[in-house]
C-alpha cells in the first residue's frame, strides 16, 4: 500500500515543521508527502523547499487557484498512493498511533474505501490535548453503524480523521467544492452518499489544533454565515434523500450544527445581523422535522423567542465554553 499525504501550506511557518516532523517517521520509501503552496507571506515556502531537499518523498507544488479546497484538489489531481489522508498545516499528527493502523492496512489484500478513527483537540493555550471519542475502543464496520457513534453532538464531518482509498475518490468525482466556507461538511456528506466501505477503528492519530492566532477559523464574516447556513441546508436536504436510518442521523447532527451557527450571527458587527438573521429565516425547513430531541427543543425555543433571541443565548453559551476552555482571555 502506498499512502499519499496532502498538506495545504500557508502562512503557517510557526506551525509546519512540527507538522511535518510529525507525519514523516510514517511514511515509507514509496509514500509521498505533497506540501501545497499558497501565497504565503512568512516563510512557509522556504521551509517546504528546505524539507524538500532533505526527504525524497515530500514534494513542493504550486497550487492552481486559492483556498484550502482548491489546495487539496490539486494534492488529490497529483497524488497517485493507494490510500491518502488530508493534513493541515497547523495541526499534527500523533506517529505511533498512525504508524500503527498504517501498518496494519498496508498488510491488507483489499483496502476499505473510507478508514475513520477519533481525534484529539490540541488547545493553543494551554498544551491540553483532549480525546473526541465515538468510536471508542471498538472497530466496527459499515455506514448502519454510523448512528451509534453519533449519540453525541460533536463533529463527524472532519476530512481528516479519515483516511480514503483514492480509487474510490476517483471513481465518484469527490472533489472538494472551493470557495467556500464548511468545505468539509459538503465533502464528508458526499462521500458518504457515495456508500463507501466504511471501517471505524480504534486508532486517533489526529491533533486539531484550536485557538491559533490567523486561523480562519477565529474569523467570522456575513460571507462564513451564508455559505455555512447554506452548505448545511444543503446537507440536510441530500441526505434526507437517502432515507436510511444512517443517513436520518447524519441530518440529526447537521441540523444541531446548523443551530449552533446562529451564535455567529452575535459576532457579525450590529449593521449585517439583520441580514444574517434573515438568512436563517426558513429554519423550519432545515430542523424540522427532527429524530433529535434537543434540536426539537430548541426549534420550540425558537418559535416562541425567535431567531434574534436564541442567537444571543447561543452566542453567551458558546462564550462561556470558550473561556473554560481558556480560548479566550
Amino acid at each position: 500500500m502506498k499512502l499519499s499525504v496532502i498538506v495545504p501550506v500557508y502562512n503557517v511557518e510557526h506551525y509546519l515543521p512540527a507538522c511535518l516532523n510529525s507525519i514523516l517517521p510514517v511514511l515509507e520509501n514509496e509514500d509521498e508527502l505533497f506540501l501545497i503552496q499558497g501565497k504565503s507571506t512568512d516563510q512557509s515556502r522556504q521551509i517546504s523547499l528546505r524539507y524538500q531537499s532533505e526527504y525524497p518523498q515530500i514534494k513542493v507544488l504550486n497550487q492552481n487557484g486559492q483556498g484550502l479546497s482548491n489546495a487539496r484538489n490539486c494534492g488529490l489531481y497529483a497524488a497517485v498512493g493507494d490510500m491518502v489522508l488530508f493534513v493541515d498545516s497547523d495541526d499534527f499528527i500523533e506517529t505511533a498511533t498512525l504508524q500503527k493502523l498504517l501498518k496494519q492496512l498496508r498488510g491488507l489484500k483489499r483496502l476499505p474505501d473510507v478508514v475513520m478513527t477519533d481525534f484529539f483537540r490540541y488547545y493553543e493555550s494551554t498544551g491540553i490535548k483532549q480525546q473526541i471519542e465515538q468510536i471508542g475502543q471498538r472497530s466496527i464496520k459499515g455506514l448502519d453503524a454510523l448512528p451509534a457513534i453519533l449519540k453525541r453532538h460533536t463533529c463527524f464531518w472532519n476530512v481528516w480523521r479519515n483516511l480514503y482509498r483514492r480509487e474510490f475518490l476517483i471513481e465518484h468525482e469527490l472533489l472538494f467544492r472551493e470557495n467556500t466556507y464548511a468545505e468539509d461538511v459538503d465533502y464528508m456528506t458526499r462521500v458518504f452518499l457515495a456508500k463507501p466501505e466504511l471501517w471505524m477503528v480504534d486508532a486517533p492519530f489526529y491533533c486539531y489544533r484550536i485557538g491559533r492566532n490567523g486561523s480562519l477559523m477565529n474569523a467570522t464574516s456575513l460571507t462564513r454565515v451564508k455559505q455555512t447556513a447554506e452548505v448545511l441546508e444543503k446537507s440536510v436536504q441530500r441526505l434526507r434523500g437517502a432515507n436510511t436510518a444512517w443517513s436520518r442521523s447524519l441530518v440529526g447532527g447537521f441540523q444541531f450544527e446548523y443551530i449552533l451557527n446562529l451564535a455567529l450571527i452575535q459576532e457579525l458587527p450590529k449593521e449585517q445581523r439583520r441580514e444574517a438573521t434573515a438568512l436563517f429565516k426558513y429554519y423550519r425547513q432545515v430542523i424540522l422535522p427532527t429524530q433529535d430531541q434537543s434540536v426539537r427543543q430548541v426549534a420550540m425555543f425558537m418559535r416562541l423567542f425567535g431567531i434574534p433571541f436564541t442567537a444571543k443565548i447561543l452566542a453567551t453559551a458558546k462564550w462561556m465554553k470558550r473561556k473554560r476552555e481558556r480560548r479566550i482571555p
